[in-house]
């Protein structure tokens, strides 16, 4: 994801906001709305969730502005308290996700060799087909908390495996093996759909 770096102009709209200037915050707000509503709502999976963190965001925004540095863009250390918030969200959720761990979907071997092959290593990049592109949003859904913000924010959002590491207070290594089964589980979900529709690679 790439995200605008500081600039002058910023800098003083931060001051302005650091002295209570009620302009400045409201310009604060309609430029980084959207960004946080979509980071949000990539996360979350609704809009009312989304809509909800993005009111907790702008609430921190206001009280911690005081503390913005300036070490980076300002729209990045929004995005930064926008994604921590969607993803307290997610862990509150005490959904069971029982058998996630022994993904038995019935689709043929040969089937799932040609969509992998097909896809690569990523599969939300590769889906180009509206058709298959829905049910990639709905299998990104069905995915367990702790592998849809690893997903979400690899392969959607671009950040490292390092920062994503820190945001979900995760090692490195825990963070790669939620990643690679997340992959599986979204190849195996569009495989299963490709075999169903007949889809020829």
């Amino acid at each position: 994801m790439t995200l605008h770096t500081i600039d002058p102009s910023e800098i003083e709209l931060v001051e302005r906001a650091k002295h209570g200037d009620k302009k400045a915050l409201s310009a604060i707000v309609k430029g980084n709305e959207q960004l946080v509503f979509n980071t949000a709502l990539r996360l979350v999976g609704n809009t009312e969730d989304a809509e909800c963190v993005m009111q907790e965001t702008f609430l921190k925004v206001f009280q911690a502005i005081e503390s913005f540095k300036g070490e980076s863009s300002l729209s990045t250390w929004i995005y930064r308290i926008a994604t921590n918030f969607a993803l307290m969200r997610l862990r509150e959720r005490k959904k069971s996700y029982d058998g996630f761990d022994d993904i038995d979907l019935h689709v043929g071997k040969s089937t799932i060799e040609a969509f992998n092959q097909s896809v690569g290593n990523n599969p939300h990049h590769a889906v180009e087909n509206s058709e298959l592109r829905e049910r990639m949003n709905a299998a990104i859904e069905e995915l367990p908390p702790k592998f849809k913000s690893v997903f979400v924010l690899k392969d959607i959002e671009g950040l490292s495996l390092k920062e994503i590491a820190d945001m979900n207070d995760m090692s490195l290594p825990a963070v790669k093996s939620n990643l690679h089964r997340a992959r599986l589980f979204l190849r195996n979900r569009l495989a299963e759909f490709a075999e169903s529709e007949h889809v020829v690679f």
